[in-house]
Order: C-alpha cells, then sequence, then structure tokens
C-alpha cells in the first residue's frame, strides 16, 4: 500500500502538471521497449520505435529500461522541453546527481555505467544527453501530439471533477485504486511506503507509457510528484499520422480554424486559404456556431477570432516537437 499524507497547506497546493514531462515519458518508454506494454497500440509502438533508436542510443535505452526503479524523479517534470529538462539535470551537483540516479534508475552503488560514466565530467554527461536525445527523439517525440492531447484530455476532467466534487474527489477519481482515509491518500501498490508531504504540495501527471501501479518521486524542497498511467481509452497513434482535426472538421473548415488563431476578416480567410468569400462566410458561420470562433463587426468588415475552445481544439490536434 502506497500512503500520502496531507497537511491543509498540502491539499491547497496540490495541483496538476501543465504539461507531459519529456524525460519523464522517456523513462517509461524506456522500460516499455524493453519489457511491452499492456495497451492495444502497445506492440506496434514498440515494433516501430525499436526499429527507429539508433544503433549509438540502444545502450542508453537498454540501461534506462533495464534499471528501472519503482519511482519517479521530480527534477524531470521542472520543463516541458528535453533539451532544457536535460540541461537541468547536468547542472545539478554532484549529491544531488547523486539522488537523482537514485530515483531514475536505481541505488547510487548499482554501477550502472549510464549514470555513473558522467559523475563530475562535464563532456560525458554531454554525450549521454546526445544519446538520450536520440532515444527521445525515436521512441517519444513522433507521438507527441498523443501524448499531449492525453494529457490535457486528463488535465480537463481533473479540473472538471475538481470544480464540482473537490479536490478529494478529483484525486480518489483520477489516481488509479486510490481512496481517503481521514488525511490519507490510500493507493493500491505492491509498494509498502509511506510519503509525507510536508507542506510540499503533490503534483500529479498521466503516463501513456505506464501501465502499472502509480508511482511517486520525492526529493527535499520540491513537491513530490505522483506519475499514473493514463487510461486505457486514452491511446497513441502508430503509423502515418493524418490530420486528426481535419478528420474532425473537413480540410478547408480546420484550415479557417488554425488561421483563426489571430483574427481575420471573411475577406481575409477567404484571399489566405483560396477560397470563395461566400465559402469563407459559410465555415466561419459553422464554427462560430460551434462556439470555436467569435465574430464582431468593424464598420462594414466582420472579423473572426478562435475562441478559448477552438484555440485549445488546434493546439491539442497539432504535432509540436520538442
Amino acid at each position: 500500500m502506497l500512503r500520502i499524507l496531507f497537511t491543509s497547506d498540502d491539499l491547497a497546493s496540490t495541483r496538476f502538471l501543465p504539461e507531459p514531462a519529456p524525460s519523464l515519458e522517456l523513462k517509461f518508454a524506456a522500460r516499455g521497449l524493453r519489457r511491452g506494454i499492456r495497451a492495444a497500440w502497445g506492440e506496434r509502438w514498440r515494433r516501430t520505435a525499436l526499429s527507429a533508436v539508433p544503433a549509438p542510443a540502444r545502450s542508453a535505452v537498454r540501461q534506462l529500461g533495464g534499471h528501472f526503479s519503482w519511482t519517479v524523479s521530480p527534477t524531470f517534470a521542472v520543463s516541458d522541453d528535453f533539451d532544457e529538462a536535460m540541461e537541468a539535470f547536468l547542472e545539478l551537483g554532484v549529491e544531488r546527481l547523486r539522488a537523482e540516479m537514485a530515483l531514475y534508475s536505481s541505488a547510487p552503488n548499482s554501477g550502472v555505467p549510464l549514470w555513473h560514466a558522467f559523475e563530475g565530467n562535464r563532456e560525458a554527461g554531454r554525450r549521454l544527453a546526445h544519446v538520450t536525445k536520440a532515444a527521445f527523439t525515436a521512441a517519444v517525440q513522433p507521438y507527441w501530439a498523443d501524448i499531449r492531447a492525453n494529457h490535457h484530455t486528463e488535465l480537463a476532467r481533473y479540473g472538471r471533477l475538481l470544480a464540482c466534487h473537490g479536490i478529494g474527489a478529483a484525486l480518489t477519481t483520477v489516481v488509479p485504486g486510490a481512496n481517503w482515509s481521514e488525511d490519507c491518500l490510500l493507493i493500491d501498490s505492491p509498494q509498502d511506503r509511506t510519503v509525507h508531504l510536508h507542506g510540499r504540495g503533490l503534483l500529479i501527471t498521466p503516463s501513456p507509457f505506464w501501465t502499472g501501479p502509480p508511482l511517486v518521486g520525492e526529493l527535499p524542497d520540491q513537491p513530490v510528484l505522483l506519475a499514473y498511467p493514463a487510461p486505457a481509452t486514452l491511446s497513441i497513434r502508430v503509423g502515418a499520422e493524418s490530420d486528426s482535426l481535419a478528420a474532425i472538421l473537413g480540410t478547408t473548415r480546420a484550415a479557417v480554424l488554425r488561421l483563426l488563431a489571430t483574427e481575420h476578416t471573411t475577406g481575409d480567410i477567404a484571399r489566405q486559404l483560396g477560397i470563395s468569400a461566400a465559402s469563407a462566410s459559410e465555415h466561419s458561420t459553422a464554427l462560430r456556431a460551434a462556439r470555436l470562433i467569435s465574430s464582431r463587426r468593424d464598420g462594414k468588415a466582420v472579423i473572426h477570432g478562435a475562441t478559448v475552445l477552438g484555440e485549445d481544439l488546434v493546439r491539442l490536434n497539432t504535432v509540436r516537437t520538442t
């Protein structure tokens, strides 16, 4: 049983990670490459990713996945950019590096060459960052649009639960196997561990590459990180990527919505997309009826712009590299 003890300050500062953490996803993906992932898309992803990992990075993948610890590192949640996260990691002092190694892979004295080869060696650290980035580029980055979309789906679910039922119900609904006993969040897990938050708060994130019980990582003076498996209903597409926004709205209407990330008149839409003014008006009317854009009149012109809902729809269906 995993036990997380809250104070009132912890409940007040508990929050959801705004974006998925690339380095954390790589940790889970590396384990998935070695052990497989219990998901409908897992074996297709594994075959595709393994074939894409360049030879110099395969050793890093084997070590990341082979020396897996049942914990996660809060430091790897500091940035949603892989290069920034690795840079922050390499800037840590030696003692802090040892603590991070223990959380990320296994015990500090385990002899894992991937980590200990660069302890205190800046150039070796750069080489490590290079091969780790190659592994990320092959196994995680091609699927980042879906990872982000899944993450934001869970964030929205958590937000609705929080708004309608409070933080207690939000946590026990979102985190698998969780329930409350007074000020303690109990999570069904093979681990027998008690975590005292002591005012640090809890930082929550889902991962599509992890299908085991929720995992916790803690370091002094940092929020405790809780990673849980994303629901099976949230999948990752493997293979040729299609324009999911166009599949919903149609090619032209999707292009109109993307264009309206900045305000444009009906005439602007027609000129920039090479469609008639009547077609631009028809598409903007449909998008406005769906509350994806708003329109306002300025003299004789009508100016259109995406609503927050429209912006979210575009953002979650647009590939973003990290």
